[in-house]
């Protein structure tokens, strides 16, 4: 199974909460902060997972949360 990975800006004050509504779903993905002071994240998560982590990330977005998906790619092994 591969892994994928999305890069994702939004607001910086977005960020742990992006982080524990992925974590509430147990196994849905990885959050990691590349750039604290710009916003912007990874998520890395399975091919089997894909279609839910598009779901969830559509709900925050409906939701008011500000998510600009950046890039949704095959993993490059980079945590």
């Amino acid at each position: 199974m591969k892994s994928w990975e999305y890069i994702i800006q939004t607001k910086r004050e977005n960020i742990d909460f992006i982080n524990k509504i992925v974590e509430a779903y147990d196994g849905l993905g990885n959050v990691r902060t590349l750039d604290n002071k710009n916003g912007l994240i990874k998520i890395i998560t399975n091919s089997y997972l894909l279609e839910d982590m598009d779901k969830v990330l559509e709900k925050l977005q409906k939701k008011g949360i500000e998510i600009e998906i950046q890039d949704r790619r095959e993993w490059l092994g980079v945590l």
